[in-house]
Order: C-alpha cells, then sequence, then structure tokens
C-alpha cells in the first residue's frame, strides 16, 4: 500500500472531519446531513448565479 503525500493526507483528514461534523450536528442521521448539504449548495448556487454575470458563466442571457 502506498501513501498519501502529507499535503493530500491533510487535506482527506479535513474532509474527514468535516464530514463528522455534518453527521453529528444531525444527530447522526445521514440522510438529513446528506440533504442537509445539498440544500446549502443550493443556497450557494443561487447566490454565485446572482452574482457572477451571464458572460462570465459563458451562458446565453436568456438562459436565465
Amino acid at each position: 500500500m502506498t501513501m498519501a503525500r502529507p499535503e493530500r493526507q491533510s487535506a482527506v483528514d479535513e474532509i474527514d472531519v468535516a464530514v463528522a461534523e455534518a453527521i453529528q450536528a444531525c444527530d447522526g442521521d445521514l440522510h438529513e446531513a446528506i440533504a442537509s448539504l445539498i440544500r446549502a449548495q443550493r443556497v450557494m448556487d443561487a447566490e454565485r448565479n446572482a452574482f457572477v454575470s451571464a458572460g462570465y458563466e459563458r451562458r446565453r442571457l436568456s438562459d436565465r
């Protein structure tokens, strides 16, 4: 088995901690933790779309 580079391992550890925190915040309910993360991502996407120009996103203005 090969060892991950230290910087990669650090990133993996940070993700593992974030996953554990998300599950803990939902009292151990995995379904609710995933659903909450998806809802949060959708909110962030909507906020980004409100502030980023359509040209920057390489979309036609009529797509909005």
